[in-house]
C-alpha cells in the first residue's frame, strides 16, 4: 500500500497582474495547469481543467484506475475549455497546459503521469532528480534537434511557444506515463515559472534543503522569485511512502476456539458434530479377531463331524 504527504503553493510573480495558473491536490490526485489566454481566460481555462479532472477522479470509487481512463478524463477535461471558449467568444483560443499524477492503484504502488505542454513533472529517487515528462515546446524540439541546449533553452526568446495546449482544439494528443512508486519517491509538478528562472542543479538544491513537502514548495517559488519571477509559479510535492497495512479477520474462531455464541443452528458453517470418523480403540480390535477365530473353530468342527459321520 502506498500512502502520500503533499505541499503546494503558488504565486503571481514579480511582474504579472494576475495568476493564471490553478493546481488540485487530493489524495491521489495532483495536478498543475499553467493557463494561457487574456482577459482573464487563462485563468478560466485552468481552472475548468483541474476541476473536471476532480469531477472525473471522483465520480466512481476506483477513480482513474489505469492510464486509458487518465487520458479519458483530461480528454473530459479539454472538451470542457474547448466549449467553454466557443459558447462565450470573450473566451477564445483560451487554453492550458497540464500535468501531474493520479494514484491509480495503492495495493501495486502503480500511478500515472499525464502530461500536456510544458509544464513539468519531476521525480527524485535516490537521491537523483529527473524529469519525468517531456515538454510539448519549441525549444524542447530545437534541443531534440541538438540545435540548442537545456540551459539555451531556459533564455531562449521563444520559449513560451507550446505546440501542444488543451482547450484548443476539440481533441487532445495527451501523453501518459504508468509507473511503479518505490518507498521514498518525491515527486515535483511546476508551471514553467519555475523551470524557466532555475536550472534543475538549483532545484536540486533546494530539495536537499527542504524540510518536508511544504518547506520545499515554499522554497521553489522563492527561488523562482529571486531569480526574476517573470511569469505565475505554481509547485506541487507528494513525497510517496510504501506501508504495510494491517489485515483484519472477521472469523469467529480464535486460537482454535469456537466462539460460545455461535451454534450450528445460527451459522451453517459451523458444524456440530465431527466429520472424520474416531479410531476404533485397540481393545475393540482384539475381540473382533477374536470372535472371528471362534466362528471359524466352530465352522472346522462342523465340517469334520458330518464328514465322520
Amino acid at each position: 500500500m502506498i500512502r502520500a504527504q503533499w505541499g503546494a503553493c503558488t504565486d503571481v510573480g514579480r511582474l504579472r497582474d494576475g495568476n493564471e495558473d490553478s493546481f488540485i491536490a487530493v489524495d491521489g490526485l495532483f495536478f498543475v495547469a499553467d493557463g494561457m489566454g487574456g482577459h482573464s481566460a487563462g485563468e478560466v481555462a485552468s481552472e475548468i481543467a483541474v476541476k473536471t479532472l476532480e469531477a472525473e477522479y471522483t465520480a466512481t470509487p476506483a477513480g482513474l484506475p489505469d492510464e486509458d481512463r487518465v487520458a479519458d478524463a483530461v480528454s473530459a477535461a479539454n472538451r470542457a475549455i474547448f466549449r467553454e471558449a466557443i459558447e462565450d467568444p470573450t473566451k477564445a483560443g483560451m487554453g492550458t497546459t497540464l500535468t501531474g499524477l493520479v494514484v491509480s492503484d495503492r495495493s501495486a504502488h502503480r500511478i500515472v503521469v499525464a502530461n500536456v505542454g510544458d509544464s513539468r513533472t519531476y521525480l527524485w529517487r535516490h537521491d537523483e532528480l529527473r524529469q519525468v515528462t517531456k515538454d510539448h515546446s519549441h525549444v524542447q524540439s530545437l534541443v531534440d534537434r541538438g540545435a540548442i541546449t537545456r540551459a539555451e533553452a531556459r533564455v531562449h526568446v521563444r520559449r513560451n511557444i507550446v505546440l501542444r495546449a488543451m482547450g484548443i482544439e476539440p481533441y487532445v494528443d495527451v501523453d501518459t506515463f504508468p509507473m511503479e512508486v518505490e518507498d521514498g519517491d518525491r515527486f515535483i509538478m511546476c508551471s514553467d515559472g519555475l523551470v524557466d528562472e532555475a536550472a534543475d542543479d538549483e532545484i536540486e538544491n533546494e530539495i536537499r534543503r527542504a524540510t518536508g513537502v511544504q518547506d520545499l514548495a515554499d522554497r521553489l517559488v522563492d527561488l523562482a522569485n529571486r531569480n526574476g519571477g517573470r511569469d505565475n509559479i505554481t509547485v506541487v510535492v507528494v513525497d510517496f511512502a510504501v506501508v504495510d497495512e494491517p489485515v483484519v479477520i472477521d472469523d469467529p474462531v480464535v486460537n482454535n476456539e469456537p466462539d460460545p455464541d455461535v451454534t450450528a443452528a445460527d451459522d451453517p458453517l459451523v458444524i456440530a458434530e465431527p466429520l472424520v470418523a474416531a479410531r476404533p480403540s485397540p481393545w475393540f480390535a482384539v475381540g473382533a479377531w477374536s470372535m472371528f477365530a471362534l466362528s471359524a473353530a466352530i465352522a472346522i468342527t462342523v465340517v469334520v463331524s458330518a464328514a465322520l459321520s
